[in-house]
């Protein structure tokens, strides 16, 4: 790690240590303020794919039945629960990147990463189950920065026209859940693409290969990259995007010949 990265994760690791840890009845009390927002957030995509277009205030405050103002202020509330939540959890993350440094990536680079998996943690987290957060963000933070060592191993190996087309595709996929409440269809993603579904089909087949899941990784390289994704993508909420792609592969490989995959 060079000087200037060692400045940089000393003075975020300041930052963090100023926010205080929440208590368990706060941290109650937030994730049900961010569970609101995300079944308003819902609603609002389910209307926004039935009307073709993003409903008003006025639709979506009848949809979810409350006013326009408890509408408004739910979204509010949930959106700076879910920021307090994110801010006490940093160490966490911090935790978590320290234990897969030297892989490819900067170690803020991972720090990243793992926020991002916190976030989704966070909006998938029910505080009535009776588990604390910081036990089952585990899970999102680990698997978000593994993800993350997998495409850039990927990165590494795949040729560079290759890479920028698995990046469109992905892309195409993310904006697709995100405005229909979906993830996009092969017909859909070669269009978009304006490609064929067999070309579409080509560039996936040669990414399947391009990522070793012998590469060791963790603190002292006991773990197989291929074992943690196999083992996470056993879990009843696995991450949607890495299953699509999945699917997807083994869908459009089910014409091909042995020869031919």
């Amino acid at each position: 790690m060079s000087s200037l990265s060692s400045d940089m994760v000393r003075i975020y690791l300041q930052e963090i240590g100023q926010y205080p840890l929440l208590k368990p009845e706060e941290e109650i009390a937030y994730a049900r303020l961010v569970q609101e927002m995300i079944v308003i957030e819902q609603s609002k995509n389910e209307l926004t794919q039935q009307l073709e277009r993003e409903p008003t205030m006025t639709e979506l405050a009848n949809a979810v039945e409350k006013t326009e103002a408890q509408v408004r202020a739910a979204l509010h509330l949930g959106q700076k629960a879910k920021q307090k939540m994110v801010t006490a959890n940093l160490r966490l993350v911090v935790s978590v990147a320290k234990k897969y440094q030297n892989r490819n990536l900067e170690f803020l680079d991972l720090i990243q990463e793992g926020a991002i998996g916190l976030q989704r943690g966070i909006e998938k987290f029910d505080p009535n189950r009776g588990y604390k957060l910081s036990t089952y963000a585990y899970w999102w933070i680990r698997q978000e920065i593994t993800r993350a060592i997998a495409e850039q191993s990927r990165t590494i190996r795949l040729p560079v026209h290759l890479t920028e087309i698995l990046t469109k595709i992905k892309k195409v996929q993310r904006e697709s859940f995100q405005k229909l409440g979906r993830h996009a269809t092969a017909e859909e993603i070669a269009s978009a693409l304006n490609i064929s579904t067999d070309k579409l089909r080509e560039y996936l087949t040669a990414s399947r290969t391009a990522i070793s899941l012998n590469k060791q990784v963790g603190d002292e390289k006991e773990t197989e990259l291929g074992e943690i994704l196999a083992s996470d993508a056993a879990s009843p909420e696995k991450l949607l995007s890495q299953e699509l792609l999945s699917q997807d592969v083994a869908k459009f490989l089910e014409p091909l010949t042995p020869i031919q995959r």
